[in-house]
């Protein structure tokens, strides 16, 4: 790697952490009055509404905004691009219907949760904010990015302490606010989008051809992103489905360790994902070793002051009420560190074609920590130890296969003759 290209990536970096930093420090620092405004059954249930929306949400556009970075030619990633959303909006529209179907059931049972409805136009924002995302990543509009999740996060915690305090104190003040910070995120992203102004005729033929190119991601990525999304969302469903209370706490405790591997692995990986779908024959493994090692180191220092300080730092900027979610915090650190580093290796089983490998290794990485809560579940904080010791060696298996398909393909570019 050049001397300019190590400094535009560090540059590309260190953008798009600045507006992750800047988030998730927002998040941090009105997480003390929302926790104290909402108790832990509301967060337990805006955990089952996000399980719902983000379970979706990963597929709705059967992960072809993954191909916008991929192709040579920006007329092609244009027509990826309004592929992907049409798409988006189709699926979106179904889940609407299927929740306007739930809704008059639960009505006629005596319950009256309307926020279900809403989770249609988050599974819909949630895709389209990933689709855009994509496409600034292939133009390298990281700050846009930033900038987009700066202000999610000030519209979705602003809205959710003004009606804590006033006319929803409770999940649905939690519910609403997400979405309008998801609202604001991705108008931010529209406002900037230069793909709408590019003069690239519709051209269906031209859009199908490139689906079928493309049909890996829907074929094996997204069901390989169903799969992780079921791991995520199956604990937060084990759990709720004994106590909304202790979702509360696994939730708070989740979103907590997810703040410094949010900021450092998404940013990370996004950056890395371009440098490795253009990466010239023969560097794959060397780009790969260097995303694995700076993961890592950067993450280091803010997840062992996590392992050190959880226990007691957590409920004393929480409040009383969340001294269980302490201990889960240091249980999860081992995982989510080790995830710092893997999060950006699995777009290299795109770019290598290898999601077959991918979907095997997420089928076992999901069964492993549910089968561990079913029978452990009793106890949890005992549990999530057990998951995170668990995670963490499946995590390094995961760093070696990447490691070995990077150098397999590498040498197979090498040898085939060129164009």
């Amino acid at each position: 790697m050049s001397a300019q290209t190590r400094s535009g990536t560090v540059r590309s970096i260190g953008t798009l952490l600045t507006g992750s930093v800047l988030a998730q420090l927002i998040g941090l620092a009105t997480m003390p009055v929302i926790s104290r405004i909402f108790t832990p059954e509301a967060f337990g249930i805006l955990a089952l509404f996000l399980s719902v929306s983000s379970l979706v949400g990963l597929i709705v556009a059967l992960r072809y905004e993954f191909a916008i970075v991929l192709p040579e030619g920006d007329d092609d990633a244009v027509h990826l691009k309004r592929a992907s959303t049409r798409i988006a909006f189709a699926l979106s529209a179904v889940t609407f219907l299927i929740t306007v179907v739930i809704a008059v059931m639960l009505v006629r049972s005596g319950e009256t949760p309307w926020w279900i409805l809403l989770l249609g136009g988050s599974v819909f924002l949630a895709g389209e904010s990933a689709i855009l995302y994509f496409w600034f990543t292939r133009t390298r509009r990281y700050r846009v990015q930033s900038v987009s999740r700066v202000v999610q996060a000030v519209v979705a915690a602003g809205v959710q302490i003004a009606l804590g305090v006033t006319v929803l104190p409770g999940a649905e003040g939690l519910i609403v606010g997400f979405l309008a910070g998801q609202v604001a995120g991705v108008a931010i992203l529209l406002v900037f989008d230069d793909s709408r102004r590019r003069n690239v005729p519709a051209d269906r033929a031209r859009t199908l051809s490139l689906l079928h190119r493309y049909r890996k991601l829907p074929l094996l990525n997204a069901p390989n992103a169903l799969i992780d999304a079921v791991r995520l969302n199956g604990i937060n469903l084990i759990i709720g489905a004994g106590s909304v209370s202790a979702l509360g706490q696994f939730s708070m405790a989740w979103k907590l360790t997810q703040s410094p591997m949010a900021l450092i692995a998404g940013a990370v990986s996004q950056v890395y994902y371009q440098r490795m779908a253009s990466a010239l024959p023969g560097e794959l493994r060397r780009v790969v070793v260097s995303v694995t090692r700076n993961a890592l180191l950067i993450g280091a220092v803010p997840f062992a002051a996590l392992a050190l300080l959880a226990p007691a730092i957590v409920p004393w900027f929480l409040g009383p009420q969340w001294q269980e979610a302490g201990a889960i915090v240091q249980a999860l650190t081992p995982w989510l560190y080790l995830n710092v580093a893997t999060a950006p290796l699995s777009n290299l089983f795109i770019v290598t074609g290898r999601q077959g490998t991918m979907l095997v290794f997420g089928v076992v990485y999901m069964l492993v920590p549910l089968t561990i809560l079913w029978f452990l579940g009793a106890d949890l904080v005992t549990a999530v130890w057990w998951m995170s010791g668990a995670m963490s060696v499946l995590l390094l298996v995961l760093i070696a296969l990447s490691f070995s398909v990077a150098t397999r393909f590498d040498a197979k570019r090498s040898e085939a003759p060129p164009a």
